[in-house]
């Protein structure tokens, strides 16, 4: 059942993150190494190399929630400007969303620092979902949208916390619809049952 991003509450955006975490590894766990580093062309992503950035981005987000678990973050000046964290926060949930018009570049931070992705990229990912997963229930007693938080990739981006999972989320289907378009194509290498079944509904 498809979720409104925008306006998802924890419980849903921990079940799509679940579900969209599963999927990748449906669709991809099955690739080999030199599938998953595949290009169309040099200018586009391969499948692993997406894979690793969206690892590379919620690593940055990880260290920030565990500090509000811990009650150890103090605000900066731009996360107390009221009105701000809204406009950022909604900003980019709609930019990211699958199929929106134009083209988000990603920021350099969240780049990883190779091409060449190591094929045991998708078992990084599931080990790291499984923790963000396990640090966003963590804060299901917390007030989300008064907890501000910075951009991991701007100092002058903030954003509430329930906005930062939104934004966690929405990225996370923003790749899959991207890698799952590169695995469609016809040149796509190895068109054999495992690449078969990942498009199976």
């Amino acid at each position: 059942m498809a979720i409104t991003i925008a306006t998802a509450d924890l419980p849903a955006l921990l079940a799509e993150a679940a579900t969209v975490g599963a999927e990748f590894e449906r669709r991809f766990g099955g690739l080999s190494e030199a599938q998953l580093n595949w290009q169309p062309n040099p200018e586009e992503w391969s499948i692993g190399y997406c894979v690793e950035h969206v690892i590379t981005a919620n690593r940055s987000y990880i260290a920030p929630i565990e500090h509000v678990l811990a009650g150890t973050r103090r605000p900066t000046f731009w996360e107390r400007v009221p009105l701000l964290p809204g406009l950022f926060g909604s900003l980019l949930i709609r930019a990211l969303a699958p199929g929106a018009s134009g083209h988000v570049r990603a920021p350099k931070v969240f780049l990883p620092s190779t091409t060449a992705v190591p094929g045991d990229v998708m078992a990084r990912f599931d080990t790291q979902q499984r923790e963000l997963i396990g640090l966003m229930e963590r804060c299901s007693a917390l007030d989300l949208t008064s907890i501000i938080i910075t951009s991991p990739a701007a100092w002058f981006v903030t954003y509430s916390l329930l906005d930062a999972f939104r934004i966690i989320v929405v990225h996370l289907q923003h790749h899959l619809h991207q890698t799952s378009k590169l695995l469609a194509l016809p040149e796509f290498p190895g068109a054999g049952p495992t690449r078969a079944e990942s498009h199976a509904d």
